[in-house]
């Protein structure tokens, strides 16, 4: 695989259902040389988490002023157009993509390569292959890692080193395949969970980050928990 686009995102979880996308980052290779870049930060609409922000350093004030996803998605399919696909962990980020282009009545379908699968297979020595450590055993710079565009980059170099050290022995474990991947189906909120939900509202004077009837059941569901954790019933 000598043309494709590595990519990495940042999210505000882990669900592609109910998380939001923060950043894109991506270098395109063509014959085994970057000849693009794409690096985008995104407004996801929602207030990002403390632990994520601990983790990627992405605040609210980093994004307020970025475009949505809406706007950022089509312009990396295009980028993404008739090339193949690596990552490390790529279904998660994969995942993602995914379903807001499903959302965006986008298509997104594509042969992936992944670093974290390959690694799993041929260094079964290492402690952890976490793309942290897999670029410390590497001596490959990640410095500024859990920011896309940097480890987006960084998978990359560590493609080059597994291919340097093991596709003679292990070409099969080079081959694109089909990355296949649908999302959970979801059930709409109840009737019950609205009238509930609606109570605990104004009862506590709280805003959701969605309409009420925009809520999946399981969405619902947690906010329900989490406003009743936080202030208490509706009665």
């Amino acid at each position: 695989m000598k043309n494709f686009v590595a990519f990495d995102i940042e999210t505000t979880g882990i669900s592609p259902m109910d998380s939001r996308i923060t950043e894109i980052g991506a270098v395109k290779i063509v014959d085994g040389n970057v000849v693009d870049e794409f690096n985008q930060l995104i407004n996801p609409e929602i207030s990002i988490p403390d632990n994520i922000v601990s983790l990627t350093g992405i605040t609210d004030e980093l994004v307020k002023d970025e475009p949505t996803i809406n706007y950022v998605l089509p312009d990396f399919i295009d980028f993404c157009k008739g090339f193949d696909i690596l990552g490390h962990n790529i279904k998660f980020d994969f995942s993602f993509i995914k379903t807001y282009a499903l959302k965006l009545n986008m298509t997104f379908e594509k042969n992936a390569l992944d670093t974290l699968t390959i690694s799993r297979m041929v260094l079964k020595d290492l402690p952890s292959r976490r793309l942290g450590c897999l670029c410390d055993y590497y001596r490959i710079d990640y410095l500024n890692g859990h920011r896309a565009f940097n480890d987006a980059y960084a998978t990359y170099q560590l493609y080059n080193q597994l291919k340097t050290d093991f596709y003679e022995e292990n070409k099969e474990l080079f081959i694109p395949k089909p990355i296949l991947w649908k999302p959970k189906k979801t059930s709409a909120i109840t009737y019950k969970q609205k009238a509930y939900l609606a109570a605990l509202i104004r009862k506590h004077n709280v805003v959701l980050d969605k309409q009420i009837d925009e809520l999946s059941k399981s969405e619902a569901s947690r906010a329900i928990d989490n406003i009743i954790n936080t202030y208490g019933r509706a009665k």
